[in-house]
């Protein structure tokens, strides 16, 4: 980490504590609509993070183990072994401090590279290195901007940081960089002003989107822990550009001079906000964690507003719960269900989503636009 810290000449920056913002928007959501509430899927996460984000905080969340799942939502930035370990541990009903201090047994490590070095003759470097190269031909192929523009941020001092070129990535950074890219295929940047995302994680997607193309609105609607979380992390990295929920949260309407701002919401303002029109409506991975009737409510909304809509999802459907208060979802969101929300869009392209450096072939992008 020393090279790394050199490079930018400072320590990498923390994210600050708002809790009383975190109970602001718990508030909020108990007392929204069912259909803007966390599903069967979240309500269980939601309820073991918040007690974690109330006790630890979120200084150094891009590297906390103990946290797993910030994981869930793209906010934690971990190497392979630590990923790795955490699973073993799990497997192997290891006591949390015991997991603790063998967290930072540099040995560990050592053994693994050296297992994996011995078994298959490749190094982590060399898959940083191909996965880089992999999203830089994928972008200059779908007309994107280069990923040589984007640099990975040390905002919540992620532990998967490694050096191409001379600039920062993470391979998270690498994920949000394609899916970016595949939207380029079919729609020009430059060319719109404004984005919504519901179900934005931790931010993350966004700050590719912001750092690319800095004149691009965008609108965040999500649900709480995950929003707070989004919440901190933009603005430690953009804070001349977010709109805090505090303020967000009385909007009847989106003020007329917001070039470049970044506005958080609960999602329970989505249908609120009079005449909202935006050019690019998008969604990865977190439709799929909810049932049809939610989906459908959001994508009513969505259907109105936008001309193009990105979609990352499994079509097939998520995971079923055993019953309510399981893990799964209660009834599957399938594509059949995109296609009816979106009954006014064109499907233009439906691929096997692109994760960086496996594939998981249950996921697909897709691009809609508007009928003419």
């Amino acid at each position: 980490m020393a090279m790394l810290e050199s490079k930018k000449g400072s320590r990498p920056t923390q994210v600050k504590d708002d809790l009383s913002l975190l109970d602001l928007m718990i508030d909020d959501t108990e007392s929204a609509s069912d259909l803007y509430k966390p599903t069967n899927y979240w309500a269980n996460y939601g309820k073991k993070l918040l007690p974690q984000l109330r006790s630890l905080g979120l200084r150094d969340f891009r590297r906390n183990k103990r946290m797993s799942i910030l994981s869930r939502f793209g906010a934690t930035d971990l190497l392979p072994i630590s990923e790795a370990r955490i699973s073993l541990w799990k497997s192997i009903s290891i006591p949390p401090k015991v997991l603790e201090l063998l967290s930072e047994v540099k040995t560990f490590e050592k053994l693994f590279g050296a297992i994996s070095r011995g078994v298959s003759g490749v190094e982590l470097q060399d898959v940083r290195t191909l996965c880089y190269e992999f999203a830089e031909c994928y972008g200059e192929a779908n007309g994107a901007k280069s990923i040589r523009e984007l640099e990975a941020s040390t905002v919540g001092n992620p532990e998967d940081l490694f050096l191409v070129q001379g600039k920062m990535y993470t391979m998270l950074l690498l994920y949000y960089y394609i899916q970016y890219a595949y939207c380029c295929k079919y729609l020009d940047f430059d060319s719109i002003d404004t984005m919504v995302e519901i179900g934005s994680g931790a931010g993350k997607q966004i700050e590719v989107i912001k750092k690319l193309h800095p004149h691009i609105s965008v609108y965040v609607f999500d649900i709480p822990p995950q929003l707070y979380v989004c919440e901190e992390y933009l603005s430690a990295l953009f804070p001349d550009s977010v709109v805090s929920y505090r303020e967000t949260r009385t909007m009847t309407s989106i003020p007329s001079d917001h070039e470049g701002k970044v506005f958080i919401f609960g999602n329970w303002k989505l249908p609120e906000l009079s005449n909202f029109k935006y050019d690019l409506f998008w969604n990865s991975a977190s439709f799929q964690e909810m049932e049809p009737d939610v989906v459908l409510n959001y994508l009513k909304c969505v259907n109105e507003q936008t001309n193009y809509v990105f979609l990352n999802e499994m079509m097939g459907g998520q995971k079923l719960a055993n019953r309510k208060g399981q893990l799964g979802v209660l009834e599957q969101t399938k594509l059949e269900h995109y296609k009816r929300g979106l009954k006014d869009f064109e499907l233009l392209d439906l691929s096997k989503s692109i994760f960086l450096p496996r594939s998981d072939l249950r996921y697909s992008f897709s691009f809609w636009t508007k009928k003419r």
